[in-house]
């Protein structure tokens, strides 16, 4: 997921995409996509609309595995609806879906295992933290998905631990159709996740062994860049 304003990270968010913010020496999509192929991705789709130009200008000058597709959204369609706008680029198995401001080094073979067995048609990744600021939690009933909460401005770091929304899922083609309409705008935990909740849908959850970083604001970013 690449689409977003940045705006958190401005003024850098007024200058580049978030997704081509610098990380190291290199644009994040770049450590992204290194990621990815080290854990077997052959094609990355990547949805773009914030100086969606500089996500094809990089895209362009990308060789080598593993292909890269940009997607265009004339205006913002959200997770949900970004995946579900990029649909053609994916085959029939399952989809991982990775916001591109998380840096994680989760197993994504051990994920697709995981969701294989589980027999759910989406499965979403937490951590355990109780820095909740700024973050979406979930509740569990045993190994799925009981309730998801959005981002709250409350912090409650010294409390119980919290079960965070890494914000990597694996998703099947049918689960995005059925839940999201062809331009729809929809996200994954406000709307995606909830309406399917509501119809009895099962979602499973699957814990990381450690927390994700988020480089959403300018000192998340200056953590990932140390």
């Amino acid at each position: 997921m690449g689409a977003g304003r940045g705006t958190r990270l401005a003024p850098l968010g007024l200058e580049v995409p978030k997704i081509l913010a610098p990380i190291a020496g290199e644009p994040l999509l770049a450590r992204q996509l290194r990621y990815l192929a080290q854990e077997g991705a052959s094609r990355v789709v990547v949805n773009a609309h914030h100086m969606a130009d500089q996500v094809e200008g990089f895209a362009h000058e990308h060789t080598g595995i593993p292909e890269l597709i940009v997607v265009t959204e004339a205006r913002l369609l959200g997770t949900a609806g970004g995946v579900r706008n990029a649909i053609s680029c994916f085959g029939s198995g399952p989809i991982v879906v990775l916001y591109g401001d998380v840096l994680t080094t989760a197993s994504l073979s051990h994920l697709l295992a995981a969701h294989a067995k589980s027999g759910a048609p989406a499965m979403i990744t937490f951590y355990e933290s109780t820095e909740t600021a700024g973050k979406g939690t979930i509740e569990l009933s045993g190994e799925r998905l009981n309730a998801f909460r959005e981002k709250t401005d409350a912090c409650e770091a010294g409390g119980e631990p919290a079960r965070i929304n890494a914000g990597l899922y694996v998703v099947e083609v049918d689960f995005v159709c059925e839940f999201v309409d062809d331009g729809e705008v929809a996200d994954f935990g406000h709307d995606v996740f909830p309406k399917a909740l509501a119809r009895g849908v099962d979602v499973a959850a699957y814990r990381l062994p450690q927390a994700v970083l988020d480089i959403g604001t300018p000192e998340k970013l200056r953590e990932a860049q140390q």
